[in-house]
């Protein structure tokens, strides 16, 4: 029994880094916003030192520049990492779990307790959503927590010092009611956006999958008319059959990615003759002398042909049909069959096939089949 999630709710079960081109986009976008986040607080420290509401001066600015300037060689390694397909679940979380330490030094380095800089966790929260999952935004705010609760722990128990450096703060950190209240609701800001980060990153990913249906619905579409419209203009293109079936057959490879396509005509009602056979990148005419009785127990494709049906077979070895003389023949590989039928009359069937290792025919190309072999047949009737 497969394991369920318990944070699926949050949409935790997808992961971008399941998908390489979508990690490798999410991985670029947050390298590209550190490069902001980190001189963007350091900017904040200079401009506090400068006009007078830092404690701090030289030594504290000297070591915020260095752990800024660690934090972006950082980054240039990560893109260097990136370029170089280095494994991108773990150079995920290895940004994350730097970013934390990070963050966790400026915070302590600008009052611990009293430090505005808390929020900075958020940027670490918000990153897991992006390039991890709705899980990994829990174990961030779990981690951010632990980190933060550490630099507080630390600075009771004085096993660090305890730095005032902003002097409208100075002085809270020996408020007990100051400490509990800013503890607890800087924690659990950090749940409260990991929960709504999960869900609102849970709705974007369930629209963008809604789109990717939307679109290759259309794209399916649009394939269905490009197909149509091409065949219907070899009506006026081609005076010669075997350009017509050579044109019908190179489409249908083509926009289906087949591995083989056929086509038989009937002859004097009798039976069905093998015209053409074309594969991925050649055709020949008459390959191969088949030659099919109009009698449904002489196969499926005289079975098409007689009651004007389409076939998709996915499995021909267990199908009672299949003619297995001809199969020897032309291979047992799984195909789909489609009458040319022009006012109820049955000029033709039309063939394709793919190798197992390739896919079966899908319902939508058997459908893209069907509505083909109408357009062809009228097509074709012209020449017959």
């Amino acid at each position: 029994m497969e394991k369920k999630d318990p944070l699926d709710f949050l949409g935790s079960t997808y992961s971008p880094l399941d998908h390489e081109k979508e990690a490798v986009r999410n991985i670029k976008i947050v390298i590209r916003v550190r490069w902001f986040v980190s001189p963007f607080v350091f900017l904040i420290l200079a401009t506090s030192s400068f006009i007078g509401l830092s404690f701090e001066k030289g030594f504290s600015l000297f070591t915020s520049l260095i752990n800024t300037s660690i934090i972006l060689l950082f980054n240039i390694i990560y893109k260097m990492l990136l370029k170089k397909k280095f494994n991108l679940r773990f150079l995920s979380y290895m940004q994350l779990f730097i970013d934390a330490l990070h963050f966790s030094f400026t915070i302590y380095n600008t009052g611990g307790i009293t430090s505005p800089f808390s929020f900075l966790y958020f940027c670490v929260i918000l990153a897991s959503a992006v390039l991890i999952s709705g899980s990994a935004t829990i174990f961030s705010a779990l981690l951010s927590s632990i980190l933060y609760s550490l630099v507080i722990v630390l600075e009771l128990f004085n096993v660090l010092p305890h730095k005032n450096y902003f002097i409208p703060l100075s002085g809270m950190s020996v408020i007990t009611s100051y400490i509990v209240l800013k503890w607890l609701f800087t924690i659990a800001s950090f749940f409260a956006l990991g929960a709504l980060c999960s869900y609102l990153f849970s709705e974007i990913r369930k629209r963008q999958i809604k789109l990717r249906i939307v679109n290759k619905r259309l794209d399916y579409k649009v394939n269905i008319l490009t197909l149509l419209y091409r065949t219907s203009e070899t009506l006026n293109k081609y005076t010669r059959i075997m350009d017509v079936v050579d044109f019908i057959l190179s489409e249908l490879l083509e926009t289906l990615r087949l591995d083989r396509a056929l086509i038989y005509f009937v002859v004097d009602n009798a039976y069905l003759k093998l015209y053409m056979v074309m594969h991925k990148k050649h055709s020949k005419k008459g390959e191969l002398d088949v030659e099919i009785p109009l009698d449904e127990n002489a196969g499926l494709t005289a079975y098409s042909a007689i009651r004007k049906i389409a076939l998709n077979i996915k499995d021909p070895v267990k199908s009672p049909l299949i003619n297995r003389k001809l199969a020897g023949k032309i291979g047992m590989n799984p195909f789909a069959l489609a009458p040319l039928i022009v006012q109820d009359r049955t000029i033709g069937v039309i063939g394709i096939d793919r190798s197992e290792q390739n896919g079966a025919i899908n319902d939508d190309e058997f459908q893209i089949l069907k509505i083909f072999a109408n357009s062809a047949a009228i097509a074709l009737n012209n020449f017959l």
